[in-house]
């Protein structure tokens, strides 16, 4: 049997931190935007998949949430505001660092 949680987390955890490194580098260098969209894409996918099987309250929370928190990460990459996909990225309640609480202790997190 399969832990749900870990599978998802494993899965979310080298695309969040690229996601991470590209947004912040997109900071004070707007050609590194695409990266910003490619990967939110690329997070957006395995969110998708969707939850079943995970009963974590913490990631089911983010996970309602990400769908929007991706968009808008997608949609200032692609118009070209990095301030926007930052604060997205950041967002006190759903933005990664509610992820990262989801995930806290599974491997690579």
């Amino acid at each position: 049997m399969t832990d749900a949680l870990a599978d998802r987390c494993s899965a979310l955890g080298g695309i969040v931190v690229d996601l991470m490194r590209v947004t912040m580098e997109a900071q004070s260098d707007a050609g590194r935007l695409a990266a910003v969209a490619t990967q939110a894409r690329a997070m957006r996918g395995i969110v998708e998949q969707g939850s079943d099987g995970i009963t974590d309250q913490a990631y089911l929370g983010w996970h309602a949430e990400a769908p929007t928190t991706l968009d808008e990460m997608i949609t200032a990459a692609d118009r070209g505001d990095a301030p926007a996909a930052w604060r997205a990225f950041t967002h006190p309640t759903r933005g990664m660092a509610a992820l990262g609480q989801a995930c806290l202790g599974q491997p690579g997190w």
